[in-house]
């Protein structure tokens, strides 16, 4: 959290949980009229919700241990994969590269900064940040350092990278570009960052020779990826309360943007919008609490609050579809579409799977005895990562 332009970064992960806690006990999904959020007693976990007779059952093909994981602190560090290879760091500066197929490792290195953000893969290059504030391109072949660049600021999101640029947004509100081949910076473009904001930031777009990126305050810009000159700006969350906590706001879950040009942000104690961009107009938008990206298959797109609510909503209307309230409590992690499943990971170490449908419980899987810190797909298989740093894969159990 950062209050008068100072970051409490020892603090952050208490006061988040804290904060994070007792707001969630009063969920914002789905209603766009809900009243703004009230401080309340933390939700407590329930029973798991009961399992259908024919439940789904998944097994896990591997494991691999990486380094510390998060390392005790509020890092969302997920894996990136790019054929043959998983690639994967921790906290304490462990890089590694992983088979897809077998978690046999490729390679691995021992970095002398520890991680903070990533990782980013394309066919040759690694991206991550460093808590030296610092961004470090990696041959993803072997493993050897390639460039380094002073960030000037802290990285806690995850790089985009195309054929020319690598592209970053830091603590500091500030969108950055790097030469992919170089590490030498071509522009930057400051954005406003509030008094007071989660500690976190949602990572930038690439789509063509746009670029896409939120500000603190919940405005969404379109830049020139050459130039890094603004193209037009819209507001996209609003603060909802009174107070001063009740009107911290912030955008720390990834930039959704679908192949229609309908990109989706949804931030925390503020609202989950549908922008159109190329008409740079409001589709939708509904009141949300969450500091997770939004899922989206080819009709809905699926959020989580910080109470443990899932919810499906129409992607074209932005109407409710339905509700899954029994994992209140749970602290979910960002849903994924896996095998015609919307699978959420939470802080128990569980993998929630549900019907895109109606969102009736189709199956459940003790992934780890920690809570988990990543869930991605890797088709066909689906990867977890627990805070530990445990990196595992599964696949459907026949």
């Amino acid at each position: 959290m950062s209050t008068n332009g100072k970051t409490l970064g020892v603090l952050k992960p208490l006061l988040l949980a804290a904060l994070v806690s007792a707001i969630s006990a009063c969920s914002s999904l789905p209603s766009g009229e809900a009243a703004a959020p009230a401080v309340a007693a933390p939700l407590k976990a329930g029973e798991l919700p009961r399992l259908p007779e024919k439940a789904i059952n998944i097994e896990d093909r591997w494991s691999v241990s990486i380094g510390n994981g998060a390392g005790g602190e509020a890092l969302s560090l997920e894996p990136a994969v790019q054929a043959p290879a998983i690639y994967v760091a921790s906290r304490n500066g462990v890089v590694k590269s992983i088979g897809r197929a077998s978690g046999t490792e490729r390679w691995e290195i021992k970095l002398t900064d520890g991680v903070t953000g990533g990782v980013a893969v394309d066919d040759d290059l690694l991206i991550v940040g460093t808590d030296q504030s610092d961004l470090l391109a990696i041959n993803n072949k072997n493993g050897k350092p390639v460039w380094r660049a002073p960030l000037g600021s802290a990285l806690l999101s995850t790089p985009r990278i195309n054929a020319k640029v690598v592209v970053v947004q830091t603590l500091d509100g500030r969108v950055q570009v790097f030469e992919r081949t170089t590490g030498k910076r071509r522009w930057q473009f400051d954005t406003p960052v509030p008094p007071l904001s989660l500690r976190g930031n949602a990572a930038p777009v690439i789509s063509n020779d746009k670029l896409y990126a939120v500000s603190g305050q919940g405005d969404l810009y379109q830049l020139d990826l050459a130039t890094g000159l603004p193209i037009w700006q819209t507001r996209v969350t609003n603060s909802r309360g009174r107070g001063e906590i009740e009107r911290l706001m912030d955008i720390d879950g990834d930039l959704v943007l679908d192949s229609n040009g309908t990109l989706y942000t949804a931030g925390f104690q503020s609202q989950l919008t549908a922008t159109d961009t190329q008409q740079v107009r409001r589709r939708w938008q509904l009141n949300v609490s969450t500091t997770q990206s939004v899922g989206v298959d080819n009709a809905q797109v699926y959020a989580v609050d910080v109470d443990g609510t899932l919810a499906a909503v129409n992607r074209i209307t932005g109407a409710l579809v339905w509700k899954q309230e029994s994992l209140k409590g749970r602290k979910l992690l960002a849903p994924v579409i896996w095998r015609g499943l919307v699978v959420v990971g939470d802080s128990e170490g569980y993998l929630h799977m549900f019907s895109p449908v109606d969102g009736a419980v189709r199956g459940r899987e003790r992934a780890a005895r920690d809570p988990l810190m990543s869930v991605m797909v890797d088709a066909p298989q689906l990867l977890t990562l627990t805070v530990d740093g445990t990196l595992r894969a599964w696949d459907m159990k026949l």
